[in-house]
């Protein structure tokens, strides 16, 4: 069976034994009833291998072949990131957008991003990606990949708790991952928290915020230095992204952080000359994308015009 779906304005038919329905969770609005694939990314599962991943070109040149290990792996298998390396950075992330302001949230996988991205939507911010921040290496553009919000610890007591979720799954709004060392989880799309950008969207290059453990009961966000884990390893096109990390108490907080990102970020970006200091509190424009094959060979190239970069780089 086959599905097309479109990323970045690359247009991608993956061919695969497998339950399509899973793609479809995976990638909801990124599927496409037409359109001519410009790569074919076939899956052929394995229990006991994992499985084979084969990258064509349009013209059915075979651009890759590897192991299929699962839909968690840096990086993801569709789109065939591994073969676009020139055109995209990619990072885990959680990203959420509002004006002219796209934030990245960074944190391990028992971080509270996905229960203050949550929190961030009530404040009218609009769901980028549950998962991976993925830039346009061309333009800085941030790029919407709606793929679902894992949600585990105090993130998925209180998606239960506020009705979010429900106790039995929803298989086209939320369902249940695979256990993991940090336990139970569950993919919840990302429509459930409000309406996402359009899969055409290019928007402002990221703010990255680090989540980390504060040691009181108050959220703070403050300006930050820290090293940013992308792919490609080498890739450099964040080094002047803004860096902030948002301290937060051992549990809870999440709403009080989302106010402090959307009070912060909002100022700071409509008045260049305003405060720099951190902040604390309680705990408690749009264009389509112009990417095509190349004619010389290669798989892709991408031309959107020059978009100028933020300059407030990251202070220490």
């Amino acid at each position: 069976m086959s599905l097309l779906l479109e990323f970045f304005g690359l247009t991608v038919l993956a061919v695969t034994h497998m339950d399509t329905s899973e793609l479809a969770f995976l990638f909801g609005p990124h599927l496409v009833k037409a359109g001519k694939p410009q790569l074919t990314v076939t899956l052929h599962s394995n229990e006991a291998s994992g499985g084979e991943l084969l990258v064509h070109r349009e013209d059915g040149v075979l651009l890759q072949r590897r192991a299929f290990r699962g839909w968690g792996t840096m990086p993801p298998p569709i789109p065939p990131f591994s073969v676009l390396e020139d055109h995209f950075l990619v990072m885990r992330a959680v990203v959420m957008a509002k004006g002219d302001t796209t934030v990245a949230l960074i944190g391990s996988a028992c971080s509270p991003c996905a229960e203050v991205a949550v929190s961030l939507a009530a404040q009218s911010w609009r769901p980028v990606s549950g998962q991976l921040l993925v830039v346009d290496r061309a333009t800085g553009h941030t790029l919407p990949f709606h793929t679902p919000l894992d949600l585990r610890g105090d993130a998925l007591d209180a998606a239960r708790e506020s009705g979010l979720i429900g106790m039995e799954a929803a298989p086209g709004i939320w369902r249940q991952a695979r256990p993991t060392l940090a336990g139970p989880s569950v993919l919840v799309r990302p429509e459930r928290l409000g309406t996402p950008v359009p899969i055409t969207a290019r928007l402002a290059p990221p703010t990255l915020i680090r989540l980390c453990q504060g040691d009181s009961d108050r959220c703070r966000l403050e300006l930050s230095d820290f090293q940013a884990h992308v792919w490609p390893p080498a890739a450099t096109d964040l080094a002047g992204a803004p860096r902030y990390r948002l301290l937060m108490p051992e549990s809870g907080g999440a709403e009080a952080a989302a106010v402090l990102i959307d009070d912060r970020l909002q100022k700071e970006f409509s008045c260049p000359g305003g405060s720099r200091t951190a902040l604390e509190r309680p705990a408690g424009s749009i264009t389509s994308p112009s990417i095509r094959p190349a004619r010389n060979g290669s798989t892709v190239t991408s031309s959107a015009g020059s978009s100028s970069r933020r300059t407030a780089g990251a202070t220490t």
